[in-house]
């Protein structure tokens, strides 16, 4: 099954994987996203297009290749 939008792709899950630098997933409303998302929510953004302190400061568990993870609080 393939989805319309990221989100209702996004809707009930716990993880979102950003695969490819296409414009559309620079200005998704990430806070839109996290909100219809199960928690823990998780991005793994294999592109490096996201900001990554506005994805935690929205709730979201971020994973970045090349980038290091800040320790647990």
């Amino acid at each position: 099954m393939t989805e319309d939008s990221a989100y209702t792709a996004a809707a009930g899950a716990h993880a979102i994987a950003i695969l490819t630098e296409w414009d559309e997933f620079k200005s998704l409303d990430y806070q839109r996203i996290y909100d219809s998302m199960a928690k823990p929510a998780f991005i793994f953004d294999g592109r490096n297009i996201v900001d990554l302190d506005e994805m935690r400061k929205i709730g979201f568990d971020v994973y970045a290749i090349g980038k290091p993870t800040p320790p647990p609080f």
